[in-house]
């Protein structure tokens, strides 16, 4: 995932709901390391909550207006998607133009209209400024922030996309994957937040988790690579159920939970950053912390 990709889509306007909650899921899917970006079409409907004909639409407007760029990848016949998040200067916010500022107090740079000192960057072919979406997260510590954004909307927004979406006439390309490389495909993107969910459903006594920083995020990555892969999982879903089975196992630990009387009456329980490690996931799996 692209937390920069991410952001710069939570502050781009894009002019269409559907095509926006599109563009991020791009932006999620994105691989920082490789700079591929090729969620099936399935998939983004499964994490966008759009049907798939809605998603070609909002696919067919996003390259329209440039914010994507499709290649077609012949080795499994998928789509790479190229993404552009830069506003265009074409744009016309309050009155204001690309060669000046406006009464409200917007300059241009670069043929970009900004608002001062808010740093939001004014989208294309508006006539008023990016709705601000909430953003929910934790403390800043050295850089390593876990974050959760809140999806926001109103009905007239949504009306007006779907009213617009219905402009578009895409003929929708066939994307077959082999059971392998859609195993391959779930396995490239772990879904944090909701293992990090299930471990506070199913193991309240455990300390909570307040930020998740990147190395921990790659450690849990690795883990689900792995398990998706090597189960040859096809659903994010059956990845998760493995998570949720493995929670409730520990819980039926007494020394996992800190039942067991340490030395000197301390008490210790472990953190979700000490389960995922190889080693301790290894000994969990086969029952050494569950002798009686």
């Amino acid at each position: 995932m692209s937390w920069q990709d991410s952001d710069a889509v939570r502050k781009l306007f894009v002019g269409n709901s559907a095509a926006k909650s599109v563009l991020r899921c791009l932006a999620d899917f994105k691989n920082e390391k490789t700079g591929k970006c090729n969620p099936s079409t399935d998939t983004i409907a499964k994490e966008t909550e759009l049907n798939r004909k809605t998603v070609y639409k909002a696919i067919n407007y996003l390259e329209e207006k440039g914010f994507i760029r499709r290649e077609r990848t012949v080795l499994n016949s998928s789509n790479n998607y190229i993404l552009n998040l830069i506003a265009r200067p074409d744009s016309s916010i309050n009155g204001s133009t690309v060669f000046g500022s406006t009464k409200c107090g917007t300059s241009t740079k670069n043929g970009l209209s900004v608002v001062p000192n808010m740093g939001r960057v004014v989208g294309p072919n508006t006539g008023r400024e990016p709705v601000n979406e909430p953003v929910i997260e934790t403390i800043n510590t050295s850089n390593d922030v876990y974050v959760r954004r809140a999806e926001t909307g109103s009905p007239d927004a949504q009306k007006d996309a779907v009213n617009e979406s219905e402009k578009f006439n895409l003929t929708e390309p066939k994307e077959e994957l082999t059971p392998k490389q859609r195993s391959a495909q779930i396995g490239s993107h772990c879904p944090h937040e909701k293992i990090i969910a299930l471990y506070h459903e199913c193991l309240p006594m455990l300390p909570t988790v307040r930020i998740w920083s990147e190395d921990r995020r790659k450690t849990l990555a690795a883990r689900w690579r792995t398990l998706v892969n090597d189960k040859g999982y096809q659903t994010e879903e059956e990845g998760l159920g493995w998570f949720k089975r493995l929670f409730g196992y520990i819980r039926r630990s007494r020394f996992l939970t800190g039942e067991t009387p340490q030395k000197e009456g301390r008490t210790w329980r472990p953190d979700l950053e000490w389960i995922i490690k190889p080693k301790n996931l290894t000994k969990i799996i086969e029952g050494k912390y569950h002798v009686q």
